[in-house]
C-alpha cells in the first residue's frame, strides 16, 4: 500500500485545525494509507500545537529560518517519510471519508507527478466563491506539457496545495522554487516542462471558504501579480481578467441579488488594481513592496 504523509503548515489555526484534524485521524484509522500527519508551525499563540500533539500529529518549526510558502513546505516534505505527500493548508476540511482514494488512485499511472482535488467555497465571500467554482470545476482535467502553450488564467489553475498530493520522488528531484507566492504553480510549471503529467481530480472534495476584507485582497494579489510576472505567467492571466470579471459580476447578481453588485465591483477593482502593481515589484523598492504586499520577503 502506498504511503501517505500529510503535511500541513500552521499559524495560529485552533479555529479551524479541529474539523481538518479530526478527517485526518479517521483517515489513519481507515488503514487507506495516510501514515503520518506532520506539522510545520511558523509561532502560533494560540492552542495551535496542542490540537497538533493531541492528535498524534508530529510538529516542526521553521528552524530559525523566516516563513516561506516554498521553504516551511519543503522542511516539512524532507522531514516526511510518504511516498506521496499530501498537501493541505490548516482551513480546508475534508468533505466525507471518500475523498484520499481517488488521488491516490492518480498515481498508478507512473506519468503523474501531483494531483489536486476540488475546493468548495463553503463560507467564502460571493467574490471568492466565483472564482473557486472558476477553478475546481467539476469535470477532470489531465494537464500535460502541452498545456503550458493553454493561457493561464482562471479556470487554468495548474496545481494547488491548499489541497493537492505530490509523488515524493517528483518533489525530491523538483521541490517548491522559491517564489514570493504561487510555489504551487512555479513548481506545476516546472514537473510538465520536465514530462510530467498533473490530473485535477473532483470526486476528491475538501471545504475551502475565505472571505477577504477589501485590504487583503490587495495584498494578495499584489504577491500573485509579482509571482506570475516572474513565472511569465501573469499577461494570460490579466488579459483573460476583463471577461471573468463582467461573467463574475452576472454571477454575483444572479445568486445574491443587485444589492451585492457595488461590493463586487470594489473588490474586484482592487484585486485587479493589487495584481497590476505586483507585476511592477521588480522596479519598486523593496521597502514598499514589503508595505503592499503579504508575503515576507527578504
Amino acid at each position: 500500500m502506498t504511503r501517505v504523509s500529510a503535511i500541513v503548515p500552521t499559524l495560529n489555526g485552533a479555529a479551524t485545525l479541529p474539523a481538518l484534524l479530526g478527517a485526518l485521524g479517521r483517515e489513519r484509522a481507515a488503514g487507506r494509507g495516510l501514515a503520518e500527519v506532520v506539522a510545520i508551525d511558523s509561532g502560533s499563540r494560540d492552542d495551535t500545537l496542542e490540537l497538533l500533539h493531541a492528535a498524534g500529529a508530529r510538529v516542526m518549526d521553521l528552524g530559525g529560518a523566516p516563513f516561506g510558502h516554498a521553504s516551511a513546505r519543503n522542511r516539512a516534505a524532507a522531514a516526511a517519510t510518504g511516498d506521496v505527500l499530501l498537501f493541505l493548508t490548516q482551513d480546508v476540511e475534508p468533505a466525507g471519508d471518500a475523498w484520499l482514494p481517488p488521488l491516490l488512485a492518480a498515481f498508478d499511472d507512473a506519468a503523474v507527478a501531483g494531483v489536486f482535488g476540488r475546493q468548495l467555497p463553503r463560507g467564502a465571500s460571493p467574490e471568492e466563491e466565483f472564482l473557486a467554482r472558476v477553478n475546481y470545476a467539476g469535470r477532470p482535467r489531465r494537464l500535460t506539457r502541452a498545456d503550458l502553450d493553454t493561457a493561464f488564467g482562471p479556470g487554468a489553475t495548474l496545481f494547488s496545495n491548499a489541497f493537492g498530493a505530490v509523488r515524493r520522488t517528483v518533489w525530491q528531484a523538483i521541490p517548491f522554487p522559491e517564489v514570493v507566492m504561487s510555489e504551487d504553480q512555479a513548481w506545476a510549471l516546472a514537473v510538465l516542462r520536465a514530462g510530467h503529467e498533473i490530473r485535477y481530480e473532483p470526486r476528491a472534495e475538501v471545504y475551502h471558504g475565505h472571505r477577504s476584507g477589501i485590504r487583503r485582497a490587495f495584498r494578495r494579489n499584489f504577491d500573485s501579480g509579482s509571482s506570475l510576472q516572474a513565472l511569465g505567467l501573469a499577461g494570460g492571466a490579466w488579459h483573460g481578467g476583463g471577461a471573468h470579471l463582467l461573467r463574475e459580476l452576472r454571477w454575483v447578481v444572479s445568486r445574491y441579488g443587485a444589492a451585492a453588485l457595488p461590493h463586487a465591483a470594489l473588490f474586484e477593482t482592487v484585486r485587479m488594481l493589487g495584481f497590476q502593481c505586483g507585476r511592477l515589484e521588480r522596479l519598486m523598492p523593496r521597502a514598499l513592496a514589503r508595505r503592499l504586499g503579504e508575503a515576507p520577503r527578504a
